[in-house]
């Protein structure tokens, strides 16, 4: 059930943000790009996605698009997964 899997995904994003902050210092840009990895975004698509969401909304925040874009593709992973 895609409910399922979104909510695991967000799960795995907020265990991830968890991990990443829990000594104060912040997220290092090495480990938000395994997390991209992980669900199939690398330089091209991170290029296309900066392309089109400046075309459909410029003032909307890249990290929060980005943010959702990496839990939308977890999410499609792990319905498929458990199909």
């Amino acid at each position: 059930m895609l409910t399922d899997a979104l909510d695991e995904a967000f799960t795995r994003i907020g265990d991830f943000l968890a991990v990443q902050t829990a000594g104060g210092s912040g997220i290092e840009l090495d480990n938000v790009l395994r997390l991209q990895e992980s669900v199939g975004v690398d330089d091209d698509t991170r290029a296309v996605s900066a392309q089109r969401l400046s075309a459909v909304q410029p003032n909307a925040p890249a990290g929060a698009v980005l943010l959702g874009l990496l839990v939308g593709l977890s999410a499609g992973q792990l319905q498929a997964e458990n199909a």
